[in-house]
């Protein structure tokens, strides 16, 4: 379920109607869409959105991100001779195992970025990065007074992206 939406679909008229597209129409969407995950049920949702919308786009590519909010533990750094972008991929892999393996099923490709830090910040980053023109996210499903209080990375991104954003419930 969508609960909120700037998604806009631009349609431009076929030249002939060869029976493709909508009503003699071709859907003209995004060709980059990123997908932040989490390991929530939220962002699980946000993924199954996601490949819907991946399959109904000709040439569109995914990007999934992973923000760890806090760094990798020393002992681990050491062990993986700080290859600090090694352990983020390792903590996306295990703890949106799920996710990744619904996107596997699919058949779905995709890239998967990794950062640390505040996760709306870093996904904006990787937004602008890649240039993708769609960021679908999962909701936190904050209560209201909470999510005044304290806000929440769906709401942070829909407020300061400069593209389009899904946030699934």
């Amino acid at each position: 379920m969508v609960i909120y939406t700037r998604v806009t679909i631009f349609k431009q008229p076929k030249s002939s109607n060869d029976g493709s597209g909508f009503f003699g129409m071709d859907i003209i969407m995004f060709k980059k869409i990123l997908l932040a995950i989490d390991g929530s049920d939220n962002a699980r949702r946000a993924a199954e959105s996601a490949i819907g919308l991946f399959k109904l786009i000709d040439g569109a590519s995914l990007i999934i991100t992973y923000i760890s909010p806090n760094p990798p533990s020393q002992t681990r750094l050491v062990k993986a001779d700080f290859d600090v972008h090694s352990l983020l991929i390792e903590d996306a892999k295990t703890i949106s195992k799920n996710t990744l393996e619904m996107l596997k099923e699919s058949g779905v490709d995709y890239e998967l970025e990794v950062a640390i830090g505040d996760p709306a910040t870093e996904i904006l980053k990787i937004r602008e990065k890649v240039n993708a023109g769609l960021i679908i996210v999962g909701s936190r499903g904050l209560g209201s007074l909470s999510g005044v209080v304290l806000g929440s990375v769906s709401q942070k991104i829909a407020h300061h992206a400069h593209c389009p954003v899904m946030i699934v419930k």
